[in-house]
């Protein structure tokens, strides 16, 4: 996987590594060991199955998983794999190089498609877009974790709705397939052979490892207009949020209302409206601290980072929102035109 958005704490915008994320508290899952007649069963399918697999080597240094979805050459992956690459190349079972550019990408589903040439007519997976996944149901994954190449990993499903918001925007199938770095963007697949998911990211839950995949359930209109070179990002103030606990309250002597403006991203959104992040400064041998801190959107309450959160991705890149603004003992109203990741170089 080559992007991470925790590493039990987090390490952002770092190639190679898989996304860790904390998890909400699940039920506890209907099966948790495969059956040696399933793993068999699963194993048979891998040998079936691995030639439609590659390896994604990205620049900057990186390196994910994908499979191809058409006999010309389209490859599917996470779209997390290839966003913040300058180039990437596929490379198959027969160790084939193949350049490859981006055909269409959804942030908010985190899959990408993308472009190949190959010389000849290439293996590929079917796709199961019908069935939903349950609790127990029995995969395989593909991927180039751990130094291996196109490698097998067996699991179960453990849910198939998790919400991993703000490090996933769709809802998530989780699972107990040990996967790890190298290994976003992989194929998972059921027992009859077919591509049901795409490896995303690896977390914790209460103390438990878990996997989580982008479920291709019901996303036939999706993939046809990503297909069609559809690109969808995700919309973003382009603010790092700090929640204002009473300490922060007393430290600043400040309501304990809204959400605080940590950072900026450059080139963001939020930069290009003038708002401010927080700073510490010496006057007079006192600590002065300068910040802004949101508290309406649109005239809706937040006093929540994820809420905020929830609430701008709600939205498309190009609308327009207003925040009303603390800064100091003013009070402003500030038109945000919201952006996409100034960072996605794709």
């Amino acid at each position: 996987m080559r992007r991470s958005w925790l590493v039990v704490a987090v390490v952002a915008y770092l190639g190679t590594l898989a996304a860790v994320i904390h998890a909400q508290a699940v039920n506890p899952p209907v099966a948790t060991v495969l059956t040696p007649a399933v793993r068999a069963n699963l194993e048979q399918i891998y040998t079936q199955t691995h030639p439609a697999a590659v390896r994604i080597e990205t620049i900057p240094e990186g390196t994910g998983s994908g499979f191809f979805i058409s006999a010309d050459g389209l490859v599917m992956t996470a779209y997390h794999v290839v966003r913040d690459a300058q180039s990437f190349r596929v490379i198959t079972t027969r160790q084939q190089n193949l350049a490859a550019s981006v055909v269409g990408y959804d942030e908010y589903h985190d899959i990408a498609i993308l472009k190949t040439n190959p010389s000849a007519a290439v293996p590929f997976l079917e796709l199961d877009t019908h069935h939903n996944s349950r609790p127990g149901d029995p995969m395989l994954a593909i991927g180039n974790s751990r130094g291996e190449f196109i490698a097998p990993r067996y699991g179960l499903v453990t849910s198939v709705d998790r919400d991993i918001f703000p490090f996933f925007n769709s809802v998530a199938i989780s699972s107990n397939i040990p996967l790890a770095p190298g290994d976003s963007g992989g194929p998972v697949i059921n027992r009859e052979g077919k591509a049901i998911a795409i490896v995303i990211a690896i977390g914790v839950n209460e103390g438990v490892f878990e996997s989580y995949l982008s479920p291709l359930f019901e996303q036939d209109s999706l993939l046809k207009q990503l297909e069609a070179g559809r690109r969808h990002s995700v919309p973003y103030i382009g603010v790092q949020l700090f929640q204002i606990d009473n300490d922060t309250a007393t430290l600043l002597k400040i309501p304990k209302e809204g959400v605080l403006i940590r950072a900026l991203v450059d080139g963001g959104a939020a930069q290009k409206a003038g708002l401010r992040p927080f700073m510490a400064r010496q006057e007079n041998g006192k600590e002065i601290y300068d910040f802004d801190v949101i508290l309406q959107a649109d005239g809706r309450v937040f006093n929540s980072v994820e809420e905020l959160q929830r609430y701008v991705r709600s939205k498309e890149v190009g609308d327009s929102i207003l925040l009303t603004i603390r800064r100091g003992n003013q009070t402003l109203k500030v038109p945000i035109v919201l952006s996409a990741n100034p960072q996605n170089r794709t």
